[in-house]
């Protein structure tokens, strides 16, 4: 099988997270990909934070509709704005 659509059919959402902690190397490194990865009309509309603090955390899942997926550790990979 070609390998690029051996990749896209491998692909899967997580939705359990640890708070096993990662690298500054590799959150540079999945930004980037992020990064460079297709939107709709290049418009890329986000924002990658990388929040630390548990307590702010759960401030952001609050103000986020009360998503407590915003709350998870290591949830916003990123490091454009740590707190």
């Amino acid at each position: 099988m070609n390998p690029t659509i051996e990749l896209l059919k491998s692909h899967r959402s997580v939705r359990k997270f640890t708070d096993q902690p990662v690298s500054r190397e590799l959150l540079e490194e999945l930004v980037s990909a992020g990064q460079a990865a297709a939107t709709s009309s290049h418009v890329q509309a986000y924002s990658i934070i990388h929040v630390k603090n548990p307590a702010n955390r759960e401030a952001i899942a609050e103000l986020a509709g009360g998503q407590g997926c915003a709350a998870y550790p290591r949830r916003l990979p990123g490091g454009s704005v740590p707190t």
